[in-house]
């Protein structure tokens, strides 16, 4: 993989992070057509960029939440 398709795939990410439509990270990993531990990967770089990103058990899925001071 080069670096643009890394960064689209994150863009990518985010994107359904912020639709809260990516599913459990097997689901999001499949969609994005990378390994589990990539997604974990992922998740730690969007993560250390600032991005509080959770996941919902309820709804199976990741999402972008507010923190408040």
């Amino acid at each position: 993989m080069d670096y643009l398709d890394k960064t689209q795939k994150l863009e990518q990410m985010l994107r359904l992070i912020k639709e809260q439509n990516t599913g459990t990270a097997a689901q999001l990993a499949e969609k994005l057509c990378v390994s589990r531990p990539t997604i974990e990967n992922y998740l730690h770089l969007l993560r250390t960029a600032g991005h509080n990103i959770s996941y919902c058990t309820k709804r199976k899925t990741y999402y972008i939440f507010d923190r408040k001071p």
